[in-house]
């Protein structure tokens, strides 16, 4: 009994108001007639729609800044990611980084 509530429940579901007529997609406009009505005239759609438009140039790497920043007084801190072989297996490494210059800084 359930089962025929919810699907007449949901048969009668709607959006918006039931329409008369199904719509029909926009007719084409027509080729415009000829004045004498003896020429033959030729119209079609435009072909510019259809052609291939320039490919952009992808044969340069992408490339984001580094994210590295200075910590005055200190040195530089990086993020660095690299790959490596460890026993005949790739190892995906993601590394943070301080360097820190030997001697210290210079003061002016």
């Amino acid at each position: 009994m359930w089962v025929a509530v919810m699907i007449a429940m949901q048969a009668g579901a709607v959006a918006g108001p039931v329409l008369p007529v199904p719509r029909r997609p926009e007719a084409p406009t027509r080729c415009p007639v000829g004045e004498t009505g003896d020429d033959v005239v030729v119209c079609a759609r435009s072909a510019e729609e259809d052609r291939l438009r320039p490919v952009p140039d992808y044969s340069k790497p992408l490339s984001l800044p580094k994210a590295r920043t200075e910590i005055p007084g200190v040195g530089t801190l990086s993020g660095e990611v690299e790959q490596a072989g460890v026993g005949g297996f790739p190892s995906n490494r993601a590394m943070i980084r301080l360097k820190i210059p030997l001697g210290g800084r210079r003061r002016p």
